[in-house]
């Protein structure tokens, strides 16, 4: 197969941009995972930090005021006390700003701390309400005080018994977030190009097996076109690939089939018109010009009738093929005799049978039966059971018929003495344009049309045909009809 086919690299470029596509899902999902991860893993020291100042702040309120109170709390507000990057307020129970590592009081204040940098900062209400209440974390910017986002964690800090504020903690999120990000993102990189790199081998060799079964078909189809149905596909694994890989072999060998039985059928049809037209113009021009004298030309008239005859047959047969096959065949359906028209039809064998001395049983217990169907299409079905049975059957042989009405339906078994037919040859006997054994030194006209005409019938009357043969001594048709 030619790798660089349209529909080669159409699978397979889908088949990686959904990888691709899957892999950026994945790692988008995993860094935004991670970092919610970072952020709950740092919150947790905060929030430790915040409740130990907290209580570190309410023994100072309760402790001595002025110096050593103002003192106390610039020791523990001090930068680096929690960690270089760790900044802890103190807010009263309104949110206001009490004390920050730049402005430290000796006492909680009425109003804001005069601090340059923080001076006008105030809790937001929900993080007051939340902070008074108990512990809190989250993240944020204090609605824009820090300029960028932080992780925030309360503790309410008491006096007298009662919270009369809380300590704030913050601390950048930026900070380490960035390299555990980046980190995070190597080892991300590096998993989906080594998982990509055996992806694009696996996707490749997946591609491949997945679009040369179709190849091969289209290389096949080619072939059927030019008639050569020698070419196979080749199947391989168990699977919907090897289904239709089977199926195709399967309908090349049907077609295989299909076009040595139309060679055939040409050369049949060919000969079976040739043969009687040759006969027939012989016998005329002999006639004509005196060859064949006056008291013999009743005896050649009759041949020349049954010519004929087996030329309309033929005619006929390939018109209701052709019908067939076009959908162009209505049935007119009649209730009539069937049996009647079996004894008729027999009838229409009486000199051939007298001929070859074949002797005929069950007729005389056939009895009226009623169906509803075609009878001018269902006398050629039994036309053509008959006269095949007649043809096959060697001299002094039997034919023996049975016909009786069974659960609603209508069967009939017809069966030849003196002659079977092999396993292989009796699952192919109703196929179209299909010959038995062409070796056989029995009267073999026709065009092999019959017994597929006949079956095309019973089953448009929703009706079942088989046949059965032990293969040596005897052959039997049955025929199943809706009474």
């Amino acid at each position: 197969m030619n790798k660089s086919s349209r529909l080669f690299r159409k699978y397979f470029t889908a088949f990686m941009a959904i990888l691709l596509g899957s892999f950026a899902f994945l790692g988008t999902a995993m860094l935004a995972l991670s970092g919610n991860y970072w952020i709950k893993d740092r919150l947790e020291p905060l929030k430790a930090d915040a409740v130990k100042a907290a209580q570190k702040v309410t023994g100072i309120y309760a402790g001595e005021a002025g110096a050593p109170r103002r003192e106390a709390l610039a020791q523990l507000l001090a930068p680096d006390v929690y960690g270089v990057d760790t900044e802890l307020l103190l807010f009263d129970a309104e949110g206001r700003l009490t004390a920050c590592k730049d402005v430290v009081p000796d006492t909680l204040l009425p109003s804001p701390v005069a601090c340059l940098v923080h001076g006008a900062m105030r809790a937001p209400e929900q993080l007051r309400l939340e902070a008074l209440a108990g512990v809190c974390t989250r993240t944020g910017n204090m609605g824009g005080m820090f300029g960028r986002q932080m992780l925030l964690a309360a503790a309410p800090f008491e006096i007298g018994g009662q919270a009369a504020g809380f300590v704030l903690a913050a601390q950048p999120v930026s900070k380490g977030l960035a390299a555990y990000l980046g980190g995070v993102l190597r080892l991300l990189l590096i998993s989906m190009a080594a998982a990509l790199a055996m992806a694009f081998i696996v996707v490749y060799f997946i591609t491949y097996r997945l679009v040369r079964p179709l190849h091969d078909m289209a290389r096949a189809t080619r072939q059927y076109a030019r008639g050569d149905f020698g070419y196979r596909v080749e199947a391989r694994g168990d699977d919907e690939l090897r289904q239709l890989a089977d199926a195709f072999n399967s309908m090349a060998i049907s077609l295989a089939n299909l076009e040595s039985s139309r060679r055939s059928f040409v050369a049949n049809v060919s000969h079976e018109l040739k043969t009687p037209m040759t006969t027939i113009g012989g016998f005329i021009d002999g006639m004509l010009d005196g060859t064949i004298p006056e008291e013999r030309r009743r005896k050649y008239l009759e041949l020349v009738s049954e010519e004929v005859k087996r030329l309309s047959r033929l005619v006929t047969g390939m018109l209701n093929l052709s019908k067939i096959e076009d959908g162009e065949l209505q049935l007119n359906l009649k209730p009539f005799d069937v049996n009647e028209l079996v004894f008729t039809t027999v009838l229409r064998f009486e000199r051939i049978v007298a001929a070859k001395g074949l002797e005929l049983t069950g007729l005389d217990a056939l009895e009226p039966a009623t169906i509803t169907g075609d009878r001018d299409m269902l006398t050629q079905v039994f036309y053509n059971l008959i006269d095949n049975a007649v043809k096959f059957t060697p001299k002094g042989e039997r034919l023996e018929f049975y016909a009786a009405a069974d659960r609603g339906r209508y069967v009939f078994r017809l069966r030849n003495t003196g002659v079977g037919v092999s396993s292989e040859e009796l699952a192919r006997i109703f196929e179209r344009f299909y010959k038995t054994d062409k070796s056989r030194s029995y009267d073999v006209k026709g065009a092999g049309l019959g017994l597929y005409l006949a079956k095309t019938i019973v089953k448009m009357h929703g009706g079942a045909i088989s046949a059965a043969s032990d293969g040596e001594s005897w052959t039997e048709v049955r025929v199943e009809l809706p009474g």
